[in-house]
């Protein structure tokens, strides 16, 4: 092992891996899993000797001086504690053949599998991701169907039927993982009603407190719920990952094609589209006699500045009033009914005054219509994933007509102004001019599938 490790130093300290050719590198990187996987299998073995070793009148841990087996590990190895927990969490998955004291032999845990972990044919990763759901059924199937399908996976993780080290490609922990549950499925029958009612009383949807400007979410959900929603989430980030068309980022990046959002971010402003179409749904339940709103309040005169701060009631798990820049105010003004609400020193309400700033159900209709997608060039959003944006600003005199309102999906109407679109309406035909580092003659472009289909046309 010395001289492995001696090796290793070698060639990462000389530098000559950065200059090799691409087989020599990959040729290197096989080396690199052999060694990852071999080292992992002696970590987990041996802190599986040290948690059982410190827990008889030995004592390994305090006969260290140190205060668990975990520190032992961990001071050795210069691992994190969750590391060390890990690996023995898997060494107590594969305990080998041991005696109790009653001098009664216990066979081994999935010993197929052990063997194939000591020779180095799979890691923690592998061995995880090939037991994680058999644990699960241990006890409500036939220990010699567990056995079976020991040896099963154990065979996939070679190329030769049995162990080797150092020989062979890996199998990936994907394929094990889709091998295991398929397996799994097909022995547990009678456990389908058992995991419902557990999945029933754990499922859990909890919003958290406001920190940093952000409101964590947590939960667990429901397979059917989980799947909902990633149908929602792929069919809303399916037309923003297109390669055509160009994309909202800072006007400082040169790469005009590129989403430079995460895929989580993009998963957050999906989540921000789906909720606003929900909120239009004719037979969603009412909230206090009338359709569910968000209520956003901010002072007359901070709107008025676009500086300052807003509150959205009930945002995090407290239902507190919860501080927001003003800018969420003005997003979620511009696509809802904005009340005025004068108040007394004591807090008496003195006046209510409600702008019909919403677009009708028929004005909706005809813009749907119209435009048919986000009007940005190059997002394919649909119309009924899509917010209402008033071209002119109603606070600012802009009126509540079709010929005044377009299209656009959440993600660009939170960002239109910060990114540097503009948005006109020219008789009748929403016109878009694209930031300068996108289009430096500031040109206007009508928008929409039959502007589009005309230009077409005529070329």
């Amino acid at each position: 092992m010395a001289h492995a490790v001696a090796d290793l130093r070698s060639v990462l300290t000389s530098g000559a891996l950065d200059d090799a050719e691409r087989e020599d590198i990959l040729g290197f990187a096989i080396g690199v899993g052999e060694l990852l996987r071999q080292g992992e299998a002696a970590a987990i073995i041996t802190t599986g000797i040290v948690d059982r070793r410190s827990t008889t009148a030995e004592r390994f841990d305090i006969a260290s001086d140190c205060r668990s087996a975990n520190e032992v590990m961990q001071r050795v190895t210069g691992a994190a504690p969750t590391t060390v927990k890990r690996w023995s969490r898997l060494a107590s998955v594969v305990k080998p053949v041991r005696v109790l004291a009653s001098g009664e032999e216990r066979p081994a845990d999935f010993p197929a599998l052990r063997d194939a972990l000591t020779h180095g044919a799979i890691g923690a990763d592998g061995l995880e991701a090939a037991t994680r759901t058999l644990r699960e059924i241990t006890d409500r199937v036939a220990p010699a169907d567990l056995v079976e399908v020991d040896e099963a996976l154990a065979a996939l993780t070679t190329t030769t039927g049995t162990p080797v080290m150092c020989t062979g490609t890996p199998v990936m922990c994907d394929t094990l993982r889709d091998v295991a549950l398929r397996m799994a499925t097909e022995l547990d029958v009678t456990g389908a009603d058992d995991e419902e009612e557990r999945a029933m009383t754990g499922r859990a949807l909890r919003i958290g407190v406001k920190r940093n400007g952000l409101v964590p979410v947590s939960g667990q959900l429901m397979p059917e719920v989980a799947g909902w929603l990633a149908v929602h989430l792929d069919a809303i980030n399916n037309p923003h990952g297109t390669p055509a068309g160009v994309k909202f980022r800072p006007s400082d990046e040169s790469d005009e094609t590129a989403d430079v959002r995460s895929m989580a971010q993009r998963n957050h402003d999906a989540l921000g589209v789906i909720l606003a179409a929900v909120a239009n749904v004719p037979d969603l339940p009412l909230s206090s006699a009338c359709a569910p709103v968000l209520v956003v309040h901010v002072e007359e005169s901070t709107l008025a500045s676009g500086e300052g701060w807003a509150s959205v009631p009930g945002a995090d798990g407290t239902g507190t009033d919860v501080p927001v820049p003003v800018a969420t105010a003005e997003h979620v003004g511009c696509c809802g009914t904005i009340q005025r609400v004068t108040t007394a020193a004591n807090g008496r309400l003195i006046t209510l005054t409600e702008g019909g700033r919403l677009f009708s159900p028929g004005q909706r209709r005809a813009i749907a219509h119209r435009d048919r997608v986000c009007v940005i060039p190059g997002c394919h959003t649909p119309a009924r994933w899509c917010e209402y944006h008033h071209v002119r600003d109603w606070a600012k005199g802009g009126k509540t007509t079709v010929d005044n309102g377009v299209l656009i999906c959440w993600h660009h109407h939170r960002f239109i102004d910060r990114m540097e679109w503009t948005i006109r309406m020219h008789d009748g035909v929403p016109e878009v001019r694209p930031p300068g580092w996108i289009d430096p003659t500031g040109a206007w472009s009508p928008t929409g599938p039959r502007v589009a289909a005309a230009s077409r046309r005529r070329v």
